[in-house]
């Protein structure tokens, strides 16, 4: 398999993405009476941002720290189908748009709305998810697949797990670095 240039584009629209996210993160301003935390993951929208990091103010304004977690096996359901719909270039893209954007936040559906499939490097699933980090508000696993392994994110969403970004292998098996 060699690289092909389109790759690029996924790759910068998938990263478009997450610079989108991390903005609609950063207008989440605390109240007048709240100090902010030091460090925030970002969610999509709709959610709140959840506390890495102690501010080191000892007064509690509210916030609950987002802390680890066993992986919700609906996330790690949710990541496994995605997975399972994203490697498919053989599909049209309004096909394979449709396997993967019900499982996507809707920011994240919009952005995969521009993808070309026949771009996707991986034709098959060669593995379960492996979760590599968990919260009760969001997964991230690592899935097997044909052409090495992909990073997804998966995160709470009105009540629903959704696929907020998938990351493909740098060097496809196979493939000329």
């Amino acid at each position: 398999m060699t690289l092909r240039p389109g790759r690029t584009v996924v790759t910068a629209g998938i990263l478009l993405a997450v610079i989108a996210a991390a903005l609609t993160a950063c207008t989440n301003r605390p109240a007048p009476n709240q100090t902010a935390p030091a460090t925030a993951t970002t969610t999509t929208a709709g959610t709140h941002p959840s506390v890495d990091a102690d501010d080191g103010d000892d007064s509690d304004d509210g916030a609950q720290p987002d802390t680890a977690a066993a992986p919700d096996p609906a996330a790690l359901d949710v990541i496994a189908a995605f997975a399972t719909a994203w490697a498919r270039p053989d599909l049209d893209q309004q096909h394979w748009y449709t396997g993967v954007a019900g499982l996507a936040a809707p920011a994240y559906a919009a952005r995969l709305a521009t993808v070309d499939p026949a771009m996707v490097p991986a034709t098959r699933i060669t593995g379960p998810p492996t979760v590599t980090s968990a919260t009760t508000a969001s997964v991230v696993a690592n899935v097997g697949t044909d052409a090495g392994p992909i990073t997804i994110t998966c995160v709470r969403y009105d009540g629903r797990w959704l696929v907020t970004d998938v990351q493909p292998p740098e060097h496809p098996t196979g493939a000329t670095p």
